[in-house]
């Protein structure tokens, strides 16, 4: 399509939403873009859906303008335009961001993005982390106000923990800002949801992260504790949070490699308290993971692989 071709479509398009024919607008989109697809001229269809998204978005058109993005990754999809070319990633970017956070096909988008992204990326099974911290940021600051919180913050947690690095802070403080609320309980409960998770990843160098800027913010708290060596291993000990004290001398054991021995025996000394806080089956398999090491009741497959299994049905 020659760019006098594009401009006299997109004008007609932005007339028809200037007078307020908002349907007939996308539809007459629709119908423009699916000539383009049959006739396999693909960079055109692209452009089209993609200027169609910003003016819908812009004219607060929301449920369009996704229908047109969901169009957009099905062209790439038929066009073999993957998530390896940068550009057509940006696109999908860009008109995602633009959509508000409260937006209902956020959901919906994310699998399709990310089942898009898959494809060709031996470099990450699990999708674009760029992506996963895209939908992990937008559905984080609606958790506290949707209708079943606990089923959101589940897809959002997997978002931010297969996302890029910049997830971590917005997850770590999100946990954080849920232990004040709950200012009774063990502070670890709450650090060892990121401390699990990234340990599943064997994304060691975010689990050292997550724990340092958690327990800054801790002790920026005024929370009382002191520095201990345990076992060799040196740490920030909190006299009423034994979780989180846990936590530390299990990152510490799992950086070295022939710690399988001190990872048993914290296994030991803290048993109760991982039973107490439901956490003892995760540190098991950590265990598994990492040193090699049958404890408590046998469980089958990757646990990790497990939590993701109905993901991206």
């Amino acid at each position: 399509m020659s760019d006098g071709k594009l401009t006299r479509t997109i004008a007609r398009f932005q007339a028809k939403i200037d007078s307020g024919s908002y349907y007939e607008a996308h539809q007459t989109l629709r119908t423009i873009t699916n000539r383009y697809v049959k006739s396999k001229q693909y960079q055109d269809a692209v452009e089209i859906l993609y200027q169609g998204s910003i003016i819908l978005t812009k004219n607060k058109q929301y449920a369009s303008s996704s229908d047109l993005i969901s169009y957009m990754i099905q062209v790439y999809i038929e066009a073999g335009i993957t998530s390896q070319n940068k550009e057509a990633k940006l696109k999908l970017i860009e008109l995602i961001g633009a959509l508000p956070d409260t937006e209902k096909s956020l959901i919906d988008l994310s699998k399709q993005s990310l089942n898009w992204s898959k494809v060709d990326n031996e470099a990450n099974k699990f999708g674009d982390c760029d992506l996963h911290t895209l939908f992990g940021t937008k559905l984080l600051s609606t958790v506290g106000s949707s209708d079943d919180p606990s089923k959101l913050f589940a897809i959002t947690e997997l978002h931010l923990i297969l996302g890029n690095h910049e997830s971590l802070p917005k997850y770590v403080d999100f946990l954080y800002d849920w232990y004040l609320e709950n200012p009774t309980v063990d502070a670890g409960l709450f650090l060892s949801r990121a401390v699990i998770n990234y340990s599943y990843l064997k994304n060691v160098k975010f689990v050292d992260e997550c724990v340092s800027r958690y327990i800054s913010k801790l002790k920026a708290s005024n929370a009382k504790f002191e520095q201990i060596t345990h076992n060799e291993l040196s740490i920030d000990f909190f006299p009423e949070h034994p979780l989180l004290n846990f936590l530390q001398l299990l990152v510490a054991t799992i950086h070295k490699e022939d710690s399988s021995n001190k990872f048993y025996g914290l296994y030991n000394e803290y048993k109760g308290d991982l039973e107490e806080y439901g956490i003892i089956s995760s540190v098991e398999y950590i265990g598994k993971l990492y040193f090699g090491l049958n404890l408590g009741k046998p469980k089958g497959g990757n646990m990790m692989a497990n939590l993701l299994g109905d993901f991206f049905k």
